[in-house]
């Protein structure tokens, strides 16, 4: 429920902080007072769109702040989902500066305004004049005939299957158009598979190529050099006669004194280049100038050379893995057609399901249209419609929709011997008001909706109708906290709270006031509303009687 309202520098309003309580609250007032000020600041805690018109003259911004108790609703999800502080008195906020922008927050987290209005459509619901329009629209009325008969699991059943075959529908869309490229592609494919595999790349295979390449494109001068260097080592005053007769004097030193790892290190040093000189010679003998060779060397790197810029790679290696690709490729193109008729299969059992489905919530709407039909005149006849007759007709759609395989359409007649026709087509404003606000009382059973504003939906209706009126509202308020907005005495004397909002002159502007009213101030209020502004002894008496009988 709405516990307090708070409004700070909007329209008329400088600043407001109105309780509300329980049960059903009305709200009277002179023509032009102000009445729709709360219903537009109501609209923006739901997500409306503000208007920068909205801003007090001299302020530079508006702010509205409801509070609302939402511990009997399950609403912790939501809160969670979205990273905000989950209370039981939760605090909607929004502030409207002078450029139009605006900002929203939920217990003083900065909330987006489609945030804001997922969460209203659990807590408020505002009902005003032009909304009547909506009981001719065919949604709304599926809508209507499904939550009086509580067909909401069935549809979720039904809704379940239908989003799933979509979403399968879709796969198969996207499956078909990359199987019939592929197939397009599949020639290319196979052609530079067979390419590469008639090539036998090996990985690593270009590196070791260059470098045969080059030795054997400087195969003499590499040979010279190393038999130069083998030479130095193996004269008869080469590098090793040196080092031997090194050797052999640091031993004849050694004979007479300690020269500590000296001889040892020598010794080392003398047997790697042994070594290296063995090595040299064999590599020297090794090398030859092969030219039939160097042919098919640079013949086969030639190749490789002309594969890498005609597939844009940068080695043997990411040929090697595109040819894999491809390959890979190859194998999904292959087992395509595989796939589709699969997934053709899963949907044709999917539709057989879903046809299953939406069968079964046709019957239980055709049935529960009935019941509608019966309890909507029951409830409807004596607001002054007493030759209502109104039934839930039903037409079949051309293919399965996400509500199903029918709409619902309202058809209606208020004279007696006189057709049907669709409610859209036939019903005058005044019937379609009351018409809407006993679909609202049905359907409220079925709705955990704690809060809802009603903005003169009573227009177009007096006398002992706006009673009746009043009394459905009455029993509404029962389960749920209803706030009324009436220009009808019968309907404000109903009220468990009532307030009354005037304009106050200022010397610098016009403002509006809210109170809530004192027993008495209600007698003079409803007396207000019976008469045409003098209050005379007769319509307080009336007043007074209205306000005792309200119950």
């Amino acid at each position: 429920m709405l516990k307090r309202l708070t409004i700070k520098n909007y329209i008329l309003i400088d600043s407001l902080n109105v309780e509300f309580t329980r049960g059903l609250s009305v709200i009277t007032g002179e023509t032009g007072a102000g009445k729709s000020i709360l219903v537009g600041a109501l609209g923006l805690l739901a997500g409306a769109k503000p208007d920068t018109k909205s801003i007090s003259p001299g302020a530079n911004k508006s702010i509205i702040e409801g509070v609302f108790d939402i511990s009997n609703l399950s609403l912790k999800a939501i809160f969670e989902d979205n990273d905000i502080d989950y209370e039981e008195e939760t605090i909607i906020r929004r502030e409207i500066n002078e450029s139009g922008k605006s900002r929203a927050f939920i217990n003083d987290t900065p909330v987006s305004v489609s945030l804001l209005k997922e969460l209203s459509k659990y807590i408020i619901e505002i009902h005003s004049q032009h909304q009547n329009l909506l009981l001719a629209d065919n949604t709304f009325q599926l809508d209507a005939v499904d939550i009086y008969s509580e067909n909401e699991e069935l549809l979720q059943q039904y809704q379940k299957i239908y989003y799933t075959y979509q979403g399968k529908q879709q796969e198969l869309k996207q499956l078909k158009t990359q199987h019939q490229q592929a197939k397009q592609e599949e020639e290319y494919i196979k052609f530079v598979v067979n390419q590469l595999q008639d090539a036998s790349l090996r990985d690593g295979e270009d590196e070791e190529l260059e470098e045969e390449q080059n030795i054997l494109s400087y195969a003499e001068e590499i040979k010279e050099n190393l038999y130069k260097s083998s030479t130095l080592f193996d004269d008869e005053d080469g590098v090793l006669s040196k080092m031997s007769s090194i050797l052999t004097e640091i031993r004849s030193v050694e004979k007479k004194v300690k020269t500590g790892d000296l001889l040892d290190r020598i010794e080392s040093l003398y047997i790697e280049a042994k070594d290296i000189a063995s090595e040299v010679a064999s590599r020297a003998e090794a090398i030859n100038y092969d030219p039939e060779r160097l042919v098919k060397v640079e013949e086969r790197l030639s190749l490789i050379y002309t594969l890498l810029k005609r597939y844009s790679a940068s080695s043997v290696a990411s040929l090697l893995k595109y040819k894999q690709e491809l390959e890979a490729k190859l194998k999904t193109i292959d087992g395509g057609e595989e796939a589709i008729n699969k997934l053709q299969s899963e949907l044709s059992e999917l539709k057989e399901q879903m046809s299953h489905s939406a069968n079964k919530l046709s019957l239980a709407r055709k049935k529960g249209g009935e019941a509608f039909s019966k309890s909507l005149e029951e409830m409807a006849r004596p607001l002054s419609l007493p030759n209502l007759n109104f039934k839930v007709e039903w037409e079949k759609t051309e293919e399965f929709t996400e509500n199903g395989v029918e709409r619902a359409i309202f058809t209606f007649t208020a004279n007696k011997n006189m057709p049907l026709t669709p409610l859209a087509k036939s019903a005058s404003g005044g019937e379609i008001s009351r018409l809407m606000l006993c679909v609202k009382a049905m359907i409220a059973k079925n709705r955990a909706m704690p809060v809802m504003l009603f903005d003169e939906i009573d227009s177009g209706i007096s006398g002992e109708t706006a009673g009746k009126v009043g009394g459905i509202m009455s029993t509404m308020a029962s389960e749920r906290q209803i706030i009324v907005i009436t220009h009808l005495p019968q309907v404000a004397a109903k009220g468990e709270t009532h307030y009354n909002i005037s304009k106050q002159d200022n010397p610098e502007r016009t403002v509006a006031i809210v109170r809530q009213l004192t027993p008495e101030e209600r007698v003079g209020e409803v007396a207000r509303m019976m008469s045409d502004g003098t209050l005379t002894q007769a319509a307080m008496s009336l007043a007074t009687q209205l306000l005792n009988t309200k119950n």
